[in-house]
């Protein structure tokens, strides 16, 4: 049967040697001299044999404890340097994250706080994965994520930072030509684009609060709000998109507001992280410059 040791154990052995006894290891390390003995002990038992010759006038290593010694010595060395190099990534402001934000969402506002955080912190690198799809966090080795929609994983944190209206929109070339639209009553009228998971448009008139509520029979229902946008731009219909998209595109044939008066359900962004106690500290410095960025910007 193969012998099980700690290395702790180990590296005990290794300071009573360098230090030429247990009373000298023991003042070092800080360990009582009774602890050391036992713990000598207990390694000796289960390596099978003494590691070293000891009285109250004598000290010295055994043919197994020479042979441990100095196999184990430049290991143990390797193992600190490696733990310190961690531990320096760990609790320095530098290295890599991998994030991963909606494309639509970083190109109208959201990369802004991404490239102040890099400014303000030059010795993180980002690694940014854009996508509209759920990627599996863990596979891909995400360490932070903003998603929208209502919380799903609860094996993750979920931190409120935003949220965000849809509005009814459609390219200003439709509108010139189709038929004129002042209630939402009116939108089976039109063609409809659509993008899952909403499959409800719930309406609020911010004038009188009066709700309306359809299930769209759309013309173009697809898993990407990005391609219900561009499809409205190109004149095929009515999206319903988050008001960000209007903000960013301010050309004379763009996106232009259906019903302004009516204002699509809010839809919350939050940001993913996991291990609130033991983060490292370039994603705890990310967290909080997120929260704290986000506090200062006016809602898209």
């Amino acid at each position: 049967m193969k012998s099980r040791f700690s290395l702790d154990d180990l590296w005990l052995f290794q300071q009573v040697v360098q230090h030429g006894g247990i009373a000298a290891a023991a003042t070092a390390t800080g360990i009582p001299q009774a602890t050391l003995s036992r713990r000598l002990k207990g390694l000796e038992q289960t390596l099978g044999g003494r590691l070293l010759e000891r009285s109250a006038h004598y000290f010295s290593l055994t043919e197994l404890g020479e042979h441990y010694y100095q196999r184990c010595t430049p290991l143990l060395a390797e193992l600190r340097e490696i733990r310190n190099q961690l531990d320096d990534q760990h609790t320095r402001l530098c290295g890599r994250l991998r994030i991963t934000a909606p494309v639509s969402m970083t190109q109208s506002w959201l990369g802004q706080c991404f490239f102040a955080f890099m400014q303000q912190y030059p010795g993180i690198q980002l690694d940014l994965v854009l996508s509209n799809q759920y990627e599996n966090l863990i596979e891909q080795h995400i360490d932070a994520a903003f998603r929208v929609g209502e919380p799903r994983d609860s094996s993750w944190i979920a931190r409120p930072v935003w949220s965000t209206r849809m509005t009814l929109c459609a390219s200003a070339q439709y509108l010139a030509n189709a038929e004129p639209v002042s209630h939402p009553q009116q939108l089976h009228q039109h063609p409809l684009l659509a993008a899952y998971p909403i499959n409800e448009w719930l309406l609020q008139n911010k004038r009188n609060q009066e709700y309306f509520r359809l299930a769209p029979q759309s013309r173009l229902r697809v898993n990407d709000i990005d391609v219900a946008a561009n499809a409205a731009k190109a004149g095929l219909g009515i999206a319903l998109i988050p008001t960000y998209y209007l903000a960013s595109d301010t050309s004379a044939e763009g996106l232009q507001a259906v019903l302004p008066d009516w204002q699509g359900q809010q839809r919350p962004v939050y940001l993913y992280y996991r291990d609130r106690d033991v983060m490292p500290a370039r994603l705890k410095a990310f967290t909080q410059f997120v929260l704290e960025w986000v506090s200062h910007q006016p809602m898209p």
